[in-house]
């Protein structure tokens, strides 16, 4: 689903010139949150329909409905700048004028913000908005996903774990990014667990989350272990082995009821397999979204996995599968003559 146009998003227009005069505050606004900004009869229009129809298709693999976005309507003269440094914006216009004769959504980075998301609309109808906010959709959601992925590895990246990035390099040649309160919760020849356990207050009472990282790999030898069935058969074997439950003879399993979304991309310059899914833990009540990159080694010969978990019971999973995928993201093969940092 999420292939993502990185190539577009530089290529869009930039706002450097503004920030060249003058310091950008920082971002405002909740997390997967976007504004938009028009005028009432279209946000009622074809066009405002055609918006919030993309933005409320289901968070790909969640164990429950959770939108793409949660959207927030502004009318014009309510975008103010208490508004404007928000994180992610869109504004839909309709005006009969020389640059609307032809339907255009561009792309900005850093307007009114550090970091911001800030998309223009136009067109001379209502359907003719709707039309180019349809065909930009796809890579609408793309980078709004890559974006919100990317503010939290961000964060995590100011005060990074050194301690499990020394460890992780050295074990596997790979530069990995890892929060500051995750620890190693199991090392295997084949396998490790990083986890990061944390609590957040609701309803009066602390309740526990949990994000969790597998780094494993295993011999490139045919073009077949390339397969969805593969990843998950493997996926599978190891949680089984080095992934228990809380209850005897319990441990963690693909969920099959659903299925898995699988794509193939480019990461960093090699060949990646990407796939989104559910876990549970077989004998036991736990379960959850995860997500996985597979990473073709081709210089040592082998496939290597980094994959994060989020459990949530008592919350949306979307902003801790969000969170998961910032960190796995920002995995990097070193090179082979390369030493731990």
């Amino acid at each position: 689903m999420w292939a993502l146009a990185v190539g577009a998003w530089f290529a869009v227009a930039s706002c450097a010139g503004d920030s060249a005069r003058v310091a950008l505050p920082g971002r405002v606004g909740a997390a997967g949150e976007l504004v938009v900004v028009a005028e009432l009869d279209v946000w009622n229009g074809a066009a405002g329909d055609t918006l919030q129809a993309v933005m409320a298709q289901p968070y790909p693999v969640l164990p429950q409905y959770e939108p793409l976005m949660d959207v927030v309507h502004l009318e014009p003269e309510l975008f103010d700048r208490f508004w404007k440094p928000h994180r992610n914006i869109l504004i839909l216009q309709v005006a009969d004028r020389i640059d609307t004769q032809e339907p255009t959504f561009t792309f900005y980075r850093s307007k009114y913000s550090r970091g911001q998301v800030y998309m223009v609309a136009k067109a001379r109808t209502s359907e003719a908005l709707a039309e180019v906010v349809a065909s930009r959709a796809g890579e609408m959601v793309s980078l709004l996903h890559a974006e919100e992925a990317k503010r939290f590895a961000d964060i995590v990246a100011l005060s990074p774990n050194e301690v499990i990035a020394r460890e992780v390099a050295g074990k596997w040649g790979l530069q990995g990014l890892w929060p500051k309160d995750a620890r190693i919760a199991k090392k295997a020849e084949e396998f490790w667990w990083v986890d990061r356990q944390l609590t957040r207050l609701k309803g009066g009472d602390n309740h526990d989350i949990q994000q969790g990282f597998f780094i494993h790999s295993e011999p490139y030898t045919s073009p077949e272990q390339l397969s969805l069935e593969h990843v998950l058969n493997r996926r599978d074997a190891i949680t089984k082995t080095h992934v228990p439950g809380p209850t005897p003879g319990s441990h963690m399993v693909t969920e099959h009821r659903f299925f898995p979304s699988y794509e193939e991309v480019e990461f960093d310059g090699h060949f990646a397999l990407e796939v989104r899914g559910l876990w549970k833990m077989e004998n036991d009540f736990m379960g959850g979204p995860f997500y996985s990159l597979t990473i073709v080694d081709e210089a040592r010969g082998r496939l290597i996995t980094v994959e994060g978990y989020a459990y949530a019971p008592y919350f949306d999973k979307r902003p801790y599968i969000r969170e998961v995928e910032g960190v796995v993201r920002r995995s990097r093969l070193l090179p082979l003559n390369a030493t731990a940092p």
